[in-house]
């Protein structure tokens, strides 16, 4: 648990001090398991109201996708590299799944932020706001293994969007679905949710 200076923000030189850090992140993450990462037990998992993070065989499932309801589907994965997931919109032309796809690198070295607003605005459009509700959607937020760049696209939409703290978005979705977001991915988050006031 944070100490009491580290509740505070500072601000030097115009930009705000985070108060949480990767080292904090991963604490949480592993807390429940002994200090351990974990791969998923399950393919997927729903982590918020209508929004499930799960491995990139649950994305052509089309009948697992219907039992669910999925309406949305990010592919934070797309691509033809190695460790990407080659999907498009042509494949959901037929389930009515409105398709959309980033094209994220699991390294800690990969600028996912430049992406945390636009998986926002379409995650937003799925399940709604904070402030506008939830809508009737769900969707399906997949990478290859359903642990870093899916999880991460997620955390940045509940710290903008549903307005939580990082930490409190992290021990949610950990408490529904074992993680392991990067370390860049994490330190990343810690900026974007400073620049919102809620890191």
């Amino acid at each position: 648990m944070a100490d009491a200076s580290a509740e505070t923000k500072e601000e030097k030189n115009g930009t705000i001090t985070p108060r949480t850090t990767v080292e904090e992140l991963r604490s949480i993450i592993t807390e429940s398991s002994n200090g351990l990462l974990l791969l998923p037990s399950d393919a997927y998992n729903e982590v918020f109201d209508g929004i499930f993070i799960g491995e990139s065989s649950t994305s052509l499932n089309f009948k697992e996708l219907q039992t669910l309801g999925i309406t949305h589907l990010l592919n934070a994965a797309q691509g033809t590299k190695f460790y990407h997931v080659n999907t498009g919109p042509e494949d959901y032309v037929e389930s009515g799944i409105i398709f959309h796809g980033i094209p994220a690198m699991d390294s800690f070295l990969f600028k996912l932020d430049r992406y945390f607003d636009d998986a926002s605005d379409f995650i937003g459009k799925a399940v709604g706001t904070k402030n506008t509700g939830k809508l009737d959607g769900k969707i399906l937020v997949h990478c290859k293994e359903g642990v870093s760049r899916s999880v991460s696209l997620v955390l940045a939409y509940l710290v903008r969007d549903q307005e939580m703290q990082l930490t409190d978005a992290v021990r949610l979705v950990r408490s529904k679905r074992e993680i392991i977001p990067n370390d860049g991915f994490l330190g990343q988050l810690i900026d974007y949710s400073a620049k919102l006031g809620r890191a």
